[in-house]
């Protein structure tokens, strides 16, 4: 009772302002069971008296005495292995697949929004219905425990993990980068490119544990046969890259490790029952064991001969020893800490040292070509100025094939009177802006602001345009139009997310309609009555997740409209004190200009813009539709 009276107070307190642990509270029961038994979560259920294989329900009772304003969200972490989620006897997830039809799908974690309408004061009844048939799992809710609040929140949690494990894999591809450039300049020693290749799978082995990989609607069978082929390949990298720092020739023993782990690599290519994979798992760790003392016999050999042979034996040292807390860890609790990563990090970085004492010792011998080398400076030198030129000169034939790709507007069709206006923050932008004629004589136009800027975003922009050019003569309505469009941005976006407005102008019956993906709403304007007025819709990004909720908005057609679309860049343009442009400017100076035809109002909020600001922060863009 206690309990239960500490569950609601906690409730009472604010919903919306925090995420609530469900610790406590939960019942188990076994399909064939009548009567539900007691049970803790983040716990296995292998661990409380339970048999693989194993179905059943998890229970729980959610007091609510105050509905929340807004979505909310509950967070199991990853479950072993598949389940079925309800909230009030409706389903508000599932992941994997129960019998008859099984399928585990552990390595997701389990994210499910709760619909507002199906929320009750009171008590409202959490039900998880899971299925483990793998022997070596442990499963249930068992790797942390379940958290319930607003969807925001939930996701802030989510997005921290992943950013956690983007800034580990950036390092580790940074020491790609590193090694594999350096290799590709100078192929002198083949240590630098094993160590990238030990950065690079490690990088791979990491990507399945991205909690935005798994939305991104990815065969989870592919995530798993990259985790693990990728984990039993790296680890031959390591060893090639210390055979190859100190000896050329690989002994027979340690020529048979490579050999076996590089099978078990390629077996993990293929479809395999979870238990086949986790028993060559354990094989796995018995190659490492291995390993270990031809690793530590070749670091002894050379520990007196070069100080590079030091730097590696420590780096070794720590990664074999957050190598073997992780095994243990994995054995003991089956929630693996990912402490493997800040050990292998530390080896990678100690080899970084040890291939630049490497190659300091050799720049010591080759001082006596110093003449030489002024030479071979003052070339390089001559040959990155061209090359610096010819980028140059790459940057405005793209700048210039980029005014191509996006059609200035200037034009009068029928009723309406249009005029762009385009200013990129660099040579090449990330905004694009298009229209399309259909064969009735209606329009539709296009307004889209990819994330950044330069040759990236450019790019990205690019390849809008050539998807506009397949949907726009298929599809009218806008926001069908950015479905589509988002569908087939989703692949290739990555982190350049895009904002968008779709419109489309219907002459014929005079009725104006507007979608909007996380872009500012175009302005309205009627030069008759003096009015203006933001229209209303936000709309989720492109390029997060593939199903999104978008409102196509309607509204008739009057004489003396005016439709204004913009980019935030003219709202966040600042001057040197930080301040920026802002829309009450922007509302300014459309209504000093509502008596201006388009074009001269264009120009005249461009020359506000470069009077204000003394550098552009962002891309501008911006058009105005006149219907007369």
């Amino acid at each position: 009772m206690m309990k239960y009276l500490l569950f609601v107070s906690l409730f009472s307190v604010s919903l919306s302002a925090e995420m609530i642990p469900l610790e406590s509270g939960w019942t188990f029961q076994l399909d064939g069971e009548t009567n539900p038994k007691q049970i803790q979560v983040g716990i296995p259920l292998v661990e409380q008296g339970y048999k693989v294989p194993l179905k059943g329900k998890y229970h729980l009772t959610i007091p609510i005495t105050k509905l929340p304003e807004s979505s909310l969200s509950v967070y199991l972490d990853r479950v072993h292995s598949a389940d079925q989620t309800f909230w009030n006897g409706e389903l508000i997830g599932k992941t994997g697949g129960l019998s008859p039809n099984y399928y585990a799908y552990w390595h997701k974690v389990r994210y499910y929004e709760i619909p507002n309408s199906i929320v009750l004061l009171g008590d409202n009844h959490l039900e998880v219905k899971i299925e483990c048939r793998e022997t070596q799992f442990r499963c249930g809710l068992f790797r942390s425990t379940p958290m319930f609040g607003t969807q925001n929140e939930i996701k802030d949690k989510m997005i921290y993990e992943d950013v956690n494990q983007i800034v580990m894999a950036a390092l580790f591809f940074g020491i790609f980068l590193q090694q594999a450039i350096g290799y590709a300049l100078n192929r002198s020693s083949k240590s630098g490119l094993y160590l990238a290749g030990t950065a690079i799978f490690f990088v791979c082995w990491r990507l399945p544990a991205l909690n935005k990989i798994h939305f991104l609607g990815i065969n989870p069978e592919v995530l798993v046969r990259l985790l693990f082929f990728c984990q039993f390949i790296f680890p031959v990298f390591i060893m090639l890259f210390v055979h190859t720092l100190f000896e050329r020739r690989i002994t027979k023993i340690a020529f048979l490790t490579f050999l076996f782990d590089s099978i078990l690599a390629l077996i993990q290519l293929f479809e395999l029952n979870p238990d086949v994979r986790f028993y060559f798992v354990y094989v796995w760790y018995i190659l490492l064991g291995i390993k270990v003392p031809i690793l530590v016999q070749l670091l002894a050999r050379n520990y007196n001969k070069t100080p590079e042979a030091i730097v590696v034996s420590l780096g070794a040292l720590l990664a074999t020893f957050f190598g073997i807390a992780d095994v243990l860890t994995d054995f003991i609790t089956g929630k693996n800490a990912y402490l493997t990563q800040y050990g292998i990090l530390t080896f990678l970085f100690s080899g970084v040292l040890a291939i630049a004492l490497q190659s300091s010792r050799t720049k010591r011998e080759l001082r006596n070509l110093n003449e030489s080398l002024e030479m071979i400076v003052t070339l390089r030198t001559q040959e990155l100025q061209k090359q610096y030129k010819l980028l140059h000169d790459d940057l405005v034939m793209a700048a210039s094939l980029q005014s191509k790709l996006i059609p200035p507007m200037e034009f009068q069709y029928q009723t309406l009177n249009v005029a762009s206006m385009f200013m990129p923050m660099e040579k090449i932008g990330g905004d694009y802006f298009d229209y399309y004629i259909h064969e009735d004589g209606s329009l539709t136009f296009l307004l889209c602001d990819v994330l950044g800027h330069g040759i990236a975003a450019a790019l990205i922009a690019g390849m809008l345009k050539v998807n506009f050019l397949e949907i726009a003569p298929k599809i009218k309505d806008p926001s069908q139009f950015l479905n589509e469009l988002n569908l087939k941005m989703l692949p290739v976006v990555e982190k350049n997310y895009i904002t968008a407005v779709a419109s489309h102008f219907d002459l014929k019956n005079q009725v104006f309609q507007y979608s909007v993906m996380g872009h500012p709403s175009p302005f309205h304007l009627n030069r008759k009555e003096n009015t203006l007025e933001a229209l209303g819709g936000r709309g989720p990004i492109m390029g997060w997740k593939k199903d999104v909720f978008l409102e196509t908005f309607t509204q008739p057609l009057l004489p003396g409209d005016r439709f204004f679309f913009y980019t935030d860049g003219i709202t966040e343009s600042h001057n040197r004190t930080k301040e920026m442009f802002g829309e009450a400017r922007l509302r300014s100076q459309l209504l000093e200009g509502i008596v201006l035809s388009p074009k001269e109002l264009n120009e005249k909020i461009k020359s506000e813009i470069k009077k204000f600001t003394f550098r552009l922060s962002d891309d501008v863009t911006y058009f105005t539709i006149d219907f007369l």
